[in-house]
């Protein structure tokens, strides 16, 4: 499994979807924890469809967030990709410690 948190310091979990300034992606195969920089952070529209795009193509199954907009939900969904609230300002171990353990 990997999971996907947004942060806009590296360590925890950050306010915003797609906006956040990079992804930390968590791979549960080898426990590999890689940041990811957002490209579409500054886009006019379309920064959380993006997001799920840039997520859906790394392989991503579970993005953990306080929160994501109704069309990045949707295009998370399309991609079977599982969305799980996870609290801003959470440590990004813990936040994704939290959601494998269920």
């Amino acid at each position: 499994m990997r999971y996907a948190v947004p942060t806009d310091d590296g360590e925890t979990v950050g306010k915003v979807f797609g906006r956040a300034s990079s992804f930390a992606i968590f791979d549960q195969a080898d426990s590999s924890l890689v940041i990811h920089r957002n490209d579409g952070i500054n886009a006019e529209h379309g920064a959380g469809t993006g997001a799920a795009s840039f997520l859906a193509d790394k392989g991503v199954n579970v993005v953990l967030a306080p929160e994501v907009g109704p069309k990045a939900a949707a295009g998370l969904a399309a991609a079977g990709i599982e969305v799980v609230v996870a609290a801003t300002g959470t440590r990004l171990r813990a936040a994704i410690d939290a959601a494998i353990a269920g």
